[in-house]
């Protein structure tokens, strides 16, 4: 019958306990390997490292699409104020780092308190509303 896990055993199911069970048999522990000869495999490594930024502020962008059902809910939770022909939406309060996308043909106009893509921005203002960063 044969064995389907050998943890613990000393052979690791190859015979001899010499080949197969420590770390130079996989080249190492970490970033071994890469030394000497002028470290060109460590460089190659740690080339992409540092690349990326990161920060406690999380971004939740708001999609222009969405708003349309989610204004009524919003203003039955007075998360959102209609001032005159405008609704206010204040980004922050509701949770989103910056407004984007399209409108999807809406019939109201946004005053939106917070950022805004290019693209966001452009079509808050053709449908008569404005952006307040």
């Amino acid at each position: 019958m044969k064995k389907k896990h050998l943890r613990g055993s000393s052979t690791a199911g190859r015979g001899s306990g010499k080949r197969t069970r420590k770390a130079g048999n996989r080249g190492g522990r970490g970033r071994a390997g890469g030394g000497k000869r002028g470290q060109q495999k460590q460089a190659s490594i740690m080339a992409n490292r540092h690349t990326y930024s990161f920060s406690s502020e999380r971004k939740i962008p708001l999609n222009l699409s969405r708003v349309g059902s989610l204004i009524k809910s919003l203003e039955k939770q007075g998360k959102a104020e209609k001032d005159n022909d405008k609704y206010v939406l204040n980004l922050k309060e509701l949770g989103y780092s910056k407004a984007c996308g399209r409108f999807g043909g809406e019939k109201f106009k946004l005053a939106v308190y917070g950022k805004a893509s290019k693209k966001a921005l452009d079509e808050i203002k053709s449908a008569g509303g404005d952006v307040y960063e």
